[in-house]
């Protein structure tokens, strides 16, 4: 049975195929990816070109490697040369045995929204909250995933995006101790790798279409907490009263790692966010938002 190109390989040489047609002298270096097709083409009887300079670069030939490309085409029924970048692993199965060349990630168009018994809801997250405590067990919060597709933005006034995972998983808790209200919130987890990337698309969409209503950042008060807001474009931070702030600050939450962020805060830093940048600096301390339990929580606006 025929071998599967790894993605790399057919990369490589789709690359390779398109540079020969402007310039018949390309070469590669000798990579993982080269040893691999040589490796595959021994099996399949196929010569794909040349080796040079002692073997450390390769010189693949057009018919060389459309012989691979009608080889693999026959004997895995792939075209090595198929264009996955808009492709979801079910589709990409459609085209490929190996599904995963598809770009589009199962939770690229999913954010992770907490549904929270502490505060009104909407009637639908009411249902489904009503539901959950039916069917499983009882409990304050559910959280759900939500495609950004069918999400009607125009149902709420408040956008807030949580920093850390079990943070967001308590959000029931934290919610009792903001100050202000927050009538219509949609509250989703900032997430990591892919789901950060599904809630930046969030962001954007929302500016777009609720661009008056506030994007609140709750996060860790440290020097990559702010950058995030910042960065982001939040309009409102939620942290603790200042003054409750400065006396519970500890200086193992001031990372050195950090330090990178502080030229460019201090240049970009809102003006109104700039006093609490300051109480970092002349401190060189932070807090984590895992410390901010039992203590009210106020907005910052931008």
């Amino acid at each position: 049975m025929t071998d599967s190109l790894m993605p790399k390989a057919k990369v490589l040489l789709k690359e390779q195929y398109f540079a020969l047609l402007h310039d018949e002298q390309t070469s590669t270096r000798k990579t993982a990816a080269v040893t691999h097709i040589m490796a595959w083409c021994e099996q399949e009887y196929i010569q794909p070109g040349q080796w040079l300079n002692n073997k450390k670069h390769f010189r693949f030939t057009r018919h060389g490697i459309e012989a691979i490309r009608a080889s693999y085409l026959l004997s895995i029924g792939e075209d090595i040369f198929a264009d996955f970048s808009d492709d979801t692993h079910q589709s990409a199965a459609l085209k490929s045995t190996d599904e995963k060349q598809g770009r589009i990630k199962p939770t690229q168009s999913l954010v992770l929204c907490a549904l929270s018994n502490q505060a009104p809801l909407l009637s639908s997250d009411l249902q489904t909250l009503n539901a959950f405590n039916q069917q499983f067990y009882p409990c304050e919060q559910v959280n759900v995933e939500l495609n950004l597709a069918m999400l009607n933005l125009a149902e709420f006034d408040n956008l807030l995006i949580i920093e850390n995972r079990d943070s967001f998983n308590d959000w029931h808790r934290f919610q009792g101790q903001v100050t202000q209200d927050l009538n219509k919130l949609l509250v989703i987890y900032r997430g990591d790798s892919e789901l950060s990337t599904s809630t930046k698309a969030l962001l954007e969409q929302w500016q777009d279409e609720r661009p008056r209503c506030p994007r609140i950042y709750f996060g860790d008060f440290d020097l990559a907490g702010l950058r995030i807001a910042v960065s982001g474009q939040y309009s409102h931070l939620l942290l603790p009263n200042v003054d409750w702030l400065t006396s519970h600050l500890v200086k193992q939450h001031y990372s050195d790692a950090h330090l990178k962020f502080l030229a460019n805060l201090t240049l970009q830093c809102p003006h109104q966010w700039q006093h609490l940048l300051s109480v970092m600096q002349e401190q060189r301390a932070g807090l984590r938002q895992q410390m901010m339990y039992q203590t009210a929580l106020a907005l910052y606006p931008r």
